[in-house]
């Protein structure tokens, strides 16, 4: 398993993932709730995560995570790093250039665009929510190598 922070200024989309970065959950938080999404991971409360997840896909509760987390490198990285450390975690950044692109790619991925919205070209299309999550997801993708979109998949 695999768990990802995209971090912002006033919140951070997370996103946990199986070894091979299939997404299992995805979320976006303020970032007042910072230290007790991390303990939450620290502690393995899968429960905690799941509720507060935006996408869910089939999974099963587990309480074994991995004992780092990937932070993207780029705006309020610093301050979410320090905090992240601060509560317990071991953090390994990873650039974050383009994970905000790359997100709503994701979410276009995840929920094709129906009726005349696949008319639109997708670089035009715009999401109804942050994609915060699926920029942390995008940040494990390029952790594994596989920012290729057509070898993208979430865990069904």
């Amino acid at each position: 398993m695999l768990i990802a922070v995209d971090p912002g200024t006033d919140k951070f989309g997370w996103s946990i993932t199986t070894d091979s970065g299939d997404l299992l959950l995805s979320g976006v938080s303020v970032l007042d709730d910072l230290e007790a999404w991390a303990s939450a991971v620290l502690v393995g409360d899968f429960t905690f995560l799941r509720e507060r997840a935006i996408e869910r896909f089939n999974t099963e509760d587990s309480n074994v995570f991995p004992n780092f987390v990937i932070v993207g490198s780029g705006t309020g990285s610093a301050a979410c790093v320090k905090r992240l450390v601060s509560a317990g975690l071991r953090v390994e950044q990873v650039p974050e250039g383009y994970s905000s692109e790359r997100g709503r790619a994701l979410y276009w991925q995840i929920h094709p665009p129906r009726g005349l919205r696949w008319l639109i070209p997708g670089g035009l299309l715009v999401p109804p929510r942050s994609v915060d999550d699926l920029a942390a997801w995008s940040l494990v993708l390029r952790r594994l190598g596989r920012e290729d979109p057509a070898r993208i998949r979430r865990k069904d």
